[in-house]
């Protein structure tokens, strides 16, 4: 069986920088190259694990949220992931609503990371995301377990309206009902299958379970397909609307679907 590779893909993160840090053009929006900056420094930081010297940038209300333990926790989780960190490939700046958006590309030993961090007009980071990179996507290899030609898979759209999403239902060919899952994503910002690097464990959960008769439905998460406007809102998100309602927005969907066995309904 592959052997899958998870991760803690980080909360939102809310960071003040030390003055030192501060450039002196105090122009509205920062240039490019100041955003820039900010963000290799701040790699730096988590390179050389100097989890206090980051700690110290944090303001009271991040101090609260991401105590020192927790956030050399993370890092560590990250590492123990996918692996020690090899080099930078890529940044670039994008703007995303009124936040300037550095996007720094890193080789892991088992991956490739997006490590997105989002400064606000005073300089300051207002967000910090791990996100599997697209660039350079190894190809996909289904496991041995999955018995090829032995379901379907049918797009479906969990919940509505201005939170909809996209999602996959497989279904087993033969005769209906059948059980059914869904699954539900784990912390940070997912597509449907999960995917890190060459890995995609939800697609082979999806489809080694349909091998063997049981639907899945599988969608991707909030924090990806709404994360503008996540980001805009975000002193206010919590859990609820992170999983909670897209979770229970699944079920129902997959419940009322007519090929679902209800008695043998889980999620």
């Amino acid at each position: 069986m592959k052997k899958y590779i998870f991760f803690l893909l980080a909360a939102i993160l809310a960071i003040f920088w030390p003055a030192a840090f501060v450039f002196s053009n105090q122009s509205e929006k920062p240039q490019a190259e100041d955003v820039i900056a900010l963000a290799k420094h701040s790699l730096e930081l988590l390179k050389k694990e100097d989890f206090s010297g980051f700690f110290n940038s944090f303001d009271n209300t991040m101090k609260n949220a991401l105590p020192l333990e927790k956030l050399q926790g993370t890092w560590k989780s990250v590492i123990g992931q996918v692996g020690a960190f090899k080099k930078q490939v890529d940044i670039r700046t994008e703007k995303v609503q009124e936040y300037d958006v550095a996007v720094i590309t890193c080789e892991f030993e088992k991956a490739m990371l997006d490590i997105r961090i989002a400064f606000n007009k005073e300089k300051q980071v207002s967000g910090l995301f791990f996100l599997p990179s697209q660039r350079r996507a190894a190809e996909y290899k289904a496991p041995s377990y999955v018995i090829s030609g032995s379901f379907e898979e049918r797009e479906v759209t969990v919940g509505s309206n201005e939170w909809a999403l996209p999602g996959t239902i497989t279904l087993p060919k033969g005769n209906v009902p059948f059980p059914a899952v869904v699954l539900i994503h784990g912390s940070g910002p997912q597509d449907r299958d999960e995917t890190i690097g060459p890995n995609k464990p939800f697609r082979d959960l999806a489809w080694g379970l349909a091998s063997r008769g049981i639907a899945v439905l599988r969608f991707e998460k909030r924090t990806i397909v709404h994360r503008q406007k996540l980001l805009a809102m975000k002193d206010s998100v919590t859990v609820k609307e992170e999983v909670v309602d897209d979770a229970l927005a699944a079920a129902s969907l997959l419940r009322n679907s007519p090929e679902i066995n209800q008695k043998k309904y889980s999620y």
